[in-house]
């Protein structure tokens, strides 16, 4: 059954291709010509004894290859020979301009991000556009060990033109672009937002400058992934802290607090000198060989203390543990499982404990620096300094 339909779907596609005329008409030349040349020469020329040698040599000489190795001798198959060879000179312009058509065609709708993505696999997508968008991709790129230009994908309406300054750059030759709001659900779709690692989400000032709309245009963004899957983990740029419990709710798995950085790194940086200059390190591999990061838990340190993990994490050269980051990955994920363990119980009053801290449950959060004493928990990885 699935075969059948697979059938049906193929010959569908086909009878609406535009080259399906055309593919039709070649295939027929081929069998017809191979069939006269053998009805011309088979009996009177060796070289000619079935189909196949009739089909070989047709499809040589309407190539205009002309290798020479089957030569009809019969009035007949030579009158097809140059019939064959005249349909071939034709038929040979006809499908490289054809074909330099479909790559300039192809070229042009990529350019203007009219292109499809629905191979692309473990992608990031960035929605929206910021005037240093430049040195945004390219602090990506170098940061990620293996995140390459042509694993990126950037949602906007923004001119081609912007697009193709950037591609300029070495390290940006791979970008792809799709044009279309990029709160968008057929805009993501086009960007097979459901197969992307991570999409990051921009705090967009291009087509308006007004704080609320650029916040409601993220909320609707996060929204929008989420129905499509719940799972796509999504990071948010957000400029008014208003908008935050909305994202909350949207379950928006990451949300960067711009404005509110900037505010805190200088008042900070009024307080203790340098904090500006450590914090832009930490975060800028380009600038220091030591950079902030995340990396996985092994199983078995599960359920075990800080201090146990910290005591083994030492043999680790290079290396430097500073804290946990509680519940990362998918938080439906994260959150249907602790639903499912906090039913667990039969206690009614531990029962609603147990609901009651499934649902204040804080994703990807911090815990800086813990007591040894604290118990490592499951989907939890690692803060560490790592000299590279």
């Amino acid at each position: 059954m699935n075969i059948k339909k697979r059938i049906e779907r193929f010959t569908t596609s086909f009878n609406s291709s535009k080259y399906a005329w055309p593919i039709t008409f070649f295939v027929a030349v081929f069998l017809l010509f191979s069939a006269a040349v053998i009805i011309f020469e088979f009996g009177k020329n060796e070289q000619y004894s079935n189909f196949m040698d009739g089909l070989w040599w047709t499809i040589i000489t309407f190539s205009t290859t002309g290798y020479g190795d089957k030569v009809p001798i019969t009035t007949g198959g030579r009158i097809i020979a140059v019939v064959t060879i005249f349909i071939g000179v034709g038929g040979m312009s006809f499908l490289s301009g054809t074909l330099a058509s479909v790559f300039v065609d192809r070229n042009t709708r990529a350019r203007r991000g009219l292109v499809d993505f629905p191979k692309m696999k473990n992608h990031l997508i960035i929605c929206g556009w910021k005037d240093h968008m430049k040195d945004i991709l390219l602090d990506i790129v170098s940061t990620s060990k293996d995140l390459g230009s042509d694993m990126i994908i950037i949602v906007s309406n923004v001119p081609s033109e912007k697009i193709e300054e950037l591609k300029e750059e070495k390290g940006l030759k791979g970008l792809n672009f799709v044009r279309g709001d990029y709160f968008s659900e057929s805009s993501l779709r086009r960007a097979n937002v459901k197969s992307a690692r991570k999409v990051l989400i921009l705090a967009d000032t291009y087509e308006s400058g007004a704080i609320s709309e650029v916040d409601s245009k993220t909320v609707m963004t996060v929204l929008t992934i989420k129905a499509i899957s719940k799972d796509i983990y999504t990071c948010a740029e957000l400029m008014d802290e208003k908008y935050e419990s909305y994202l909350k709710q949207a379950l928006c798995d990451e949300i960067i607090y711009s404005r509110e950085l900037n505010r805190r790194m200088i008042a900070n940086t009024t307080i203790t000198n340098g904090m500006s200059h450590i914090v832009f390190n930490l975060l800028s591999s380009a600038k220091s060989n030591i950079r902030l990061t995340t990396c996985g838990i092994p199983e078995e340190y599960i359920g075990k203390t800080y201090g146990e993990y910290k005591n083994a994490f030492r043999v680790f050269p290079n290396t430097m543990l500073i804290g946990v980051l509680e519940n990362t990955g998918s938080p439906n994920r994260i959150k249907m499982e602790a639903l499912r363990e906090a039913q667990k119980t039969s206690d009614v009053s531990r029962l609603v404990s147990n609901l009651q801290q499934v649902k204040g449950l804080e994703v990807n959060k911090p815990v800086l620096i813990p007591e040894d004493n604290y118990v490592l928990r499951k989907y939890s990885q690692a803060i560490v300094l790592e000299r590279i």
